[in-house]
């Protein structure tokens, strides 16, 4: 049941940007107002039923009319629509529908449509800082909030809890190794993921390889070829799943993806591995996070989807020893219940 008069966040396809838009919103979480998540089913579903959500409504299959969302809009009549998604089709929406606050990224005339705004492409600071400001404008009566980790829905944590059952992964340790990446230049080196797995288990961890569809599963697959230990379980978790696995590792590695974002909005230490995108735009962003780069590559920062060096230095190239140090460093740190997973508090 949808709640009337509730605040609508539109979010896109792209998971890691959906969290972080997420995060933005932390004001509106921590004033109890009643959110709702809306976008494409599959980031919908990370949201559905979560910490601070009233409800969540997903896109049907195939590209969503302007009309169709004038229609939701209507029958729902929320107080307001957060479009942080850089797209004209929530805003206009909105303000067909006559939404009386549309806030939102005023790019491309954006900014016609919307009753407050902040242009996004303009800055060159950290995509969750222009979220925050664009919140910040929209909402002037809401003060900023603290941190507030993400917990998935109650029913995605008791499914993980039994798959780590079955895998005995309710006593052991385990670090989660997130090799997902929308670009393939992004993906850390399977050379560096071997090495690092056999520290991890050498040192008393178990592991488990998360990931999405396409080439994160034959990376998962060739990585569990050479490391049969790891419990590779890539592209057959929703996202809510793959938050509570997340939520109960004792550290996460990962490089510039979704799932690193995920991993630091959820608290979990992340050791994150940067070489083609930029830090200080799309690090994630969490209480504990370190970030990795070969600091003497000309090359850094390229923004190439795929590498035109032969052997991409920046993600094979950086020691495995200076990686498995921060993650040993954030898993000294790290105290996490070895029976169950961490559970949202009752409202």
């Amino acid at each position: 049941m949808i709640p009337s008069g509730a605040h609508w966040l539109r979010l896109p396809r792209f998971v890691g940007d959906a969290v972080l838009m997420h995060q933005a919103a932390a004001p509106l979480i921590a004033a109890g107002l009643p959110l709702v998540a809306w976008g494409p089913a599959a980031t919908v579903e990370l949201f559905e039923g979560a910490e601070g959500y009233a409800g969540a409504v997903a896109d049907p299959p195939g590209k969503t009319g302007l009309r169709e969302g004038v229609r939701l809009l209507r029958a729902h009549r929320p107080a307001s629509v957060l479009a942080l998604a850089k797209s004209l089709r929530a805003p206009a929406a909105a303000f067909l529908a006559r939404v009386p606050r549309r806030v939102g990224c005023g790019d491309g005339g954006a900014s016609l449509l919307l009753t407050a705004s902040l242009k996004y492409w303009d800055r060159d600071d950290h995509s969750l800082d222009r979220y925050r400001d664009i919140v910040k404008c929209g909402y002037p009566e809401l003060g900023p909030a603290a941190f507030l980790p993400f917990h998935p829905r109650q029913a995605s944590v008791e499914a993980v809890v039994e798959q780590r059952r079955r895998q005995g992964f309710e006593v052991a340790p385990y670090l989660a190794f997130a090799i997902g990446a929308a670009a393939g230049a992004k993906r850390l080196g399977l050379d560096l993921l071997v090495d690092l797995a056999r520290r991890a288990l050498g040192a008393g961890y178990r592991i488990v390889v998360l990931g999405g569809p396409g080439d994160d599963v034959i990376w998962g697959a060739r990585l569990k070829e050479q490391v049969p230990e790891v419990l590779n379980l890539t592209a057959q978790l929703p996202w809510s799943q793959s938050a509570a696995w997340l939520a109960g590792a004792t550290a996460v590695l990962a490089n510039d993806s979704g799932l690193a974002h995920l991993a630091a909005a959820c608290g979990v230490p992340v050791v994150a591995v940067f070489g083609p995108t930029i830090p200080r735009h799309t690090a994630p962003r969490g209480p504990q996070v370190t970030v990795l780069r070969k600091e003497d590559l000309a090359c850094l920062e390229c923004q190439q989807w795929h590498c035109p060096l032969p052997d991409h230095p920046c993600m094979t190239q950086l020691p495995a020893e200076h990686i498995w140090a921060a993650l040993e460093a954030h898993a000294a740190t790290r105290q996490v219940p070895r029976q169950v997973l961490p559970a949202p508090e009752a409202p």
